[in-house]
């Protein structure tokens, strides 16, 4: 789901003709220095700037990428409700593959906020991800973890209690009254936060 359907071959091209324009407006020197960086030597301020401009571009690409994908459309489409909670569209396409197994939130929280990444030594951690990000903040964070805790039971679960109650109904209740139930206490924590002036950044 996050993953297709892929980048329309227009968009790609979009992004390949700036990515070009930005090192042909460079000197040679500093587009050899990224191309061929020296073990043990720094790059130039020149170069520094040409590969944040380079990496802050792959950045959005790879946004672009996963706000066209399914999980990306659904995540999208769901935020003017979920902001209600402080939740944002990837925190909506981590909650989504939380559904298959609860676990998988945190792993799809990670690759939605790494977009552009191209060296794992050089990544921070998760917490450290969302630290940076303007958009988190405790009083947010609390309110996932009490959603992550309510929310709908995994879908294996929920095939169990459908099958040992012998209908889908007892399924579906406990997927509907559960996520109402846990975007109601999300909802409250992050309102009536924000109205305290408990909002950190």
């Amino acid at each position: 789901m996050m993953t297709f359907p892929m980048l329309p071959e227009s968009k790609v091209q979009e992004f390949e003709t700036q990515r070009q324009s930005l090192l042909f407006s460079v000197p040679a020197t500093v587009k050899g220095e990224l191309e061929n960086p020296r073990e043990g030597t720094g790059l130039s301020r020149e170069a520094l700037n040409s590969k944040i401009q380079l990496q802050s571009l792959n950045h959005k690409e790879a946004e672009t990428r996963l706000r066209y994908s399914v999980a990306g459309r659904i995540g999208t489409a769901l935020e003017s409700v979920s902001r209600w909670a402080g939740f944002d569209w990837r925190t909506n396409v981590a909650l989504i593959g939380g559904f298959a197994a609860k676990e998988v939130m945190v792993s799809t929280l990670g690759t939605a906020y790494s977009l552009g990444e191209t060296d794992p030594e050089k990544s921070g951690s998760l917490s450290e991800t969302l630290a940076q990000d303007p958009n988190w903040s405790p009083l947010m964070a609390l309110g996932l973890i009490v959603f992550s805790m309510f929310y709908a039971p995994c879908f294996v679960t929920v095939v169990c209690i459908a099958r040992e109650s012998g209908t889908w109904k007892w399924g579906a209740f406990a997927i509907i009254f559960n996520t109402l139930f846990a975007f109601g206490l999300a909802v409250l924590i992050f309102q009536t936060g924000s109205a305290l002036g408990v909002l950190i950044n």
